[in-house]
């Protein structure tokens, strides 16, 4: 296995993990088990996991959000079709217009909510999430594909060199 598929398989393993502990929180919670609290405050900081806005499962929100659980499940699903799409050699990063384009909806509807001109819902909420994490897995995995291999081809080189004047001595 290359060093981008590896790199590839432990991002897509990183995503299948996040994804799966957003719904683990309410299987957890609905088995009556206290350790649905450590889960639920994992993921306090980074969303505020309003009930009225998020998804529930078994009667129990999930651990994040419905924006944040629509972000996170479609960069999983960007992540996935990635490979087919643009393939693991292809570390061309989209132009940063596509990635504005993805984060203007999201922007617009949290900017007009927040000033009191627009209440969303729960399906456009998901729409713009979605939106944005689709566009970010073809954003973030060009650049870590290629800081992934620029890190191990310095490395080598080093090595290299630090071979090379050893075998001078």
């Amino acid at each position: 296995m290359n060093l981008s598929t590896r790199t590839y398989t432990l991002i897509l393993f990183g995503a299948i993990l996040w994804c799966a502990a957003i719904v683990l929180a309410p299987l957890v919670a609905s088995s009556g088990s206290p350790s649905a609290e450590y889960l639920y405050r994992f993921f306090q900081p980074i969303c505020h996991q309003r009930g009225e806005r998020s998804f529930f499962l078994f009667e129990h929100k999930l651990g994040v959000c419905t924006r944040c659980t629509s972000v996170y499940c479609a960069f999983l699903a960007g992540v996935l079709v990635y490979p087919f799409v643009r393939g693991l050699r292809n570390l061309c990063v989209p132009p940063r217009s596509v990635l504005l384009l993805a984060l203007a909806p999201i922007t617009v509807e949290v900017a007009t909510e927040w000033v009191g001109w627009y209440s969303s819902s729960p399906f456009t909420r998901s729409l713009t999430g979605a939106l944005l994490g689709f566009v970010l897995a073809f954003t973030i995995l060009p650049v870590a594909l290629e800081a992934v291999q620029q890190i191990a081809d310095r490395r080598a080189a080093d090595c290299s060199s630090i071979i090379n004047k050893s075998s001078k001595q």
